[in-house]
């Protein structure tokens, strides 16, 4: 960032004289004589050049002096991030319309750019998946009725297929879709790893303005969305032991599985081979384990097949397509799977569609020439435009030989005296060279030819913010998932508090602080918890020689009172922190355990309060004071790890609010066990009791690695409600009639 010293106090000896003669009335109403001439004015006058002088020394040490130390050190603050989020564009051109990298999208007044190129054609797609089909049905009427419908479709199966099943037996599934909107809620996903062949089938839907011929040897840009969040209730102990989700920072950041790409040939296809392979251009989904594009060469022999419905008889055709006016739209069936020799799978897919592309929230400056050199050290020029996004500037300097690329460098601490390198101060957007690296001669000319600037909490836009291309014709485009990512850049004193710090661990993580202070740099974190010797899979045992950082996401919109990572901000925060280990730290990323409670209040509120009022604010306190996240909590920092909650403590927050008399008979507090409730190293109060019933206790003790997850709280005046039962229904008059709505009136 920018580091620009602070506005210093440079008040004059008149201001001060002034400012102190103003509040003469304020103190000293009977003093009415402020002439020079009063005793008490010359006593004024003379705090007033005291304090002059001494203002004066105070500008001269603490801030300003601490700045210069950052700048001497090479301490870069956090600098500003962007937003990032996929694009998806449309077309009826049947020649499609080409999008260049660098493209400008905008939000509004708001500016975001294509990472990559794309060719956006008038198809249409969704993914559709093989699941396993049902048990029968306990009824038997039911289950008679689907035992014909199974032996109707094993009937429709050629007699090739026929044969086979009844030799070996036929394993009925159904066809699932992938949700064709990602942020619609009620759409489950669908998760690959749990079809019978394991594999995702993409149809590829014709239009009217579809040209297959047009299609053949030209890359189709394939966007998914991938569901990573955890699985709730998230238990440390209670894992299961088939739940794919890795903890461990170097499997978080392991490199990506191997996936192929095969184009489904045909129903009547010449030769053994089913499949034409399919090259992939380019893959920014890490194999299909995050949100990003695929791009996949369609062969020269594209279409393989004439667009018509087929039957699937086995695991090598595609699944049949319910709707027939879409199964005759298809021109395509692509299949994707790991190969053999994998040992994870696809797992939970939230959306496929074509035509995305990767979107930044920055733009591109065009080429600045920069100046000319000195030969001095410590070189500095200006950028025209800032913030800058690291990495990416190019710069050129003119030497004898003609223009020479240099590198863009974190710091000289490394560099010889050969290297040609630059530092970027982001935020400002300077450049400078070095002192004992080489240097720009004098009347070597500077020049940049490009970099990018922007970034910003703003550009955290909600999905569908995006609507516009510049420069484009023939194309819609938007934005099916919101931005994320954005960050503004860390504050002066955001700089200046963490200088200690900076310089104690110089970016190395080796005490549970710097897990912890390092963890918080990363965009999304909100909280960070650094725990020494657990091992996730043995909690309540020491383990010499490992770090779990526990890690709070800044939001959950699926439960924003117990918030969970998903596991892209798992795999951000080991990425950030697997490199600043030692080499002897086993490292594991984890999500915080909520042991869920339930609290249930009674007040007797004083009179001349509202009522209503009154118990709004004892529930706005009591979820307060036990939530996760600061500035919440007991200490602001949200409620510490391993804390028990206390019932007493509960009923000393619940009194302080205005309006509350005292608490009716006593405040209750109830906990539910669950699945992994009795391990650990505390003791749980309510032994042998049944998982998911409520158990009350005057206390609830947590685990080192657990918080409290309010999972209900009533605030009633009289008698607390039983916990955990929530607010009685209002009562109708005359029992439970059952109410019947009159259709409208017709003339």
């Amino acid at each position: 960032m920018a580091l620009i010293g602070p506005i210093l106090d440079d008040r004059t000896f008149e201001q001060l004289r002034d400012e102190l003669v103003r509040r003469i009335p304020v103190y000293a109403p009977e003093w009415t004589d402020h002439n020079a001439g009063d005793p008490g004015v010359v006593l004024l006058e003379l705090f007033a050049h005291l304090g002059e002088s001494l203002l004066f020394r105070f500008n001269q040490i603490p801030d300003a002096t601490k700045v210069a130390f950052l700048r001497l050190l090479g301490v870069r603050p956090r600098p500003a991030r962007s937003a990032r989020t996929l694009l998806v564009l449309d077309t009826e051109l049947p020649q499609g319309v080409q999008v260049l990298r660098g493209t400008e999208a905008r939000a509004g007044a708001l500016a975001f750019e294509t990472e990559n190129e794309v060719v956006a054609w008038p198809l249409e797609t969704y993914a559709v998946g093989k699941t396993a089909a049902p048990a029968l049905a306990d009824d038997p009427a039911r289950a008679a009725t689907e035992r014909r419908r199974r032996q109707d479709a094993v009937a429709a199966l050629p007699a090739e297929e026929q044969c086979r099943a009844q030799r070996t037996g036929a394993s009925f599934y159904v066809t699932t879709a992938v949700p064709v909107d990602p942020s619609a809620a009620g759409q489950a996903p669908l998760d690959v790893s749990a079809t019978v062949d394991r594999c995702l089938w993409i149809p590829l839907l014709a239009r009217s303005a579809t040209d297959p011929t047009l299609l053949r040897n030209r890359a189709l840009f394939v966007g998914f969305a991938l569901d990573e969040q955890l699985p709730r209730p998230f238990d440390l102990v209670a894992r299961n032991p088939a739940d794919p989700t890795r903890l461990k920072a170097s499997e978080l950041t392991a490199d990506p599985p191997a996936f192929l790409w095969e184009l489904w040939n045909g129903p009547a296809a010449p030769g053994p081979v089913p499949f034409t392979p399919l090259a992939v251009l380019a893959d920014t989904t890490r194999g299909l384990t995050t949100t990003g594009v695929v791009t996949v060469l369609l062969p020269e022999a594209f279409p393989l097949h004439p667009r018509a419905p087929h039957s699937a008889g086995d695991l090598l055709s595609p699944p049949p397509l319910d709707d027939e006016r879409l199964a005759a739209r298809v021109i395509g069936w692509l299949r994707v799977r790991r190969p053999a020799t994998e040992n994870d799978a696809i797992h939970r897919i939230g959306w496929v569609g074509l035509n995305a592309v990767g979107a930044v929230q920055a733009r591109t400056a065009t080429p600045e020439l920069l100046g000319t050199g000195t030969g001095d050290a410590g070189q500095t020029f200006r950028l025209t435009r800032n913030p800058v996004l690291a990495g990416t500037v190019r710069l050129e300097v003119e030497e004898a030989d003609g223009w020479r690329s240099w590198t863009e460098v974190e710091s000289f601490a490394d560099g010889g005296p050969l290297d040609r390198s630059y530092t970027v101060d982001l935020d400002a957007g300077t450049v400078t060279f070095g002192t004992r690296t080489r240097l720009p001669q004098i009347g070597e000319r500077i020049r940049v030819l490009s970099y990018r600037y922007g970034g910003g909490a703003t550009g955290n836009v909600p999905a569908g913010a995006i609507t516009s291309l510049t420069g484009v014709a023939g194309a819609k485009v938007g934005n099916l998932l919101p931005a994320t990512g954005g960050a503004d850049p860390a504050s002066l004193a955001d700089a200046l508090d963490a200088l200690p710090a900076e310089v104690h661990r110089r970016d190395r993580a080796v005490t549970a602080d710097d897990f912890r202070a390092l963890a918080l740099e990363v965009p999304g974190v909100r909280r960070a918890e650094a725990l020494p010797l657990l091992h996730p899979d043995t909690p309540a045992q020491p383990a010499a020689g490992v770090v779990s950082v526990l890690v709070f996401p800044t939001e959950d919109l699926r439960d924003p009172g117990a918030p969970l990572p998903d596991l892209a901000l798992l795999r951000r925060v080991a990425a950030y922190l697997d490199p600043r280990r030692l080499v002897t730290t086993e490292l594991y990323v984890i999500p915080p355990t909520y042991r869920e409670i339930a609290v249930s209040v009674g007040v007797k509120v004083r009179d001349g309060f509202q009522v209503d009022a009154v118990r709004r604010w004892v529930e706005l306190i009591l979820r307060q004071y036990l939530a996760p996240l600061p500035p919440y909590g007991p200490d602001g920092a949200g409620w510490p790890l391993g804390r028990a909650v206390r019932r007493a403590e509960l009923e000393a927050v619940a009194v302080q609010v205005d309006g509350v008399e005292y608490i009716e008979d006593e405040l209750r507090l109830a906990w539910r066990p669950g699945a992994g409730a009795a391990a650990g190293a505390v003791a749980d109060p309510a032994a042998g009791a049944a998982a998911g019933d409520w158990v009350t206790a005057p206390l609830v003790p947590m685990r080192p690695w657990e918080v409290p997850g309010l999972a209900g709280i009533t605030v009633v005046t009289g008698s607390p409600l039983p916990p955990g039962t929530g607010y009685p229904a209002t009562p109708l008059p005359g029992g439970d009639p059952v109410l019947v709505p009159l259709p409208p009136e017709v003339c």
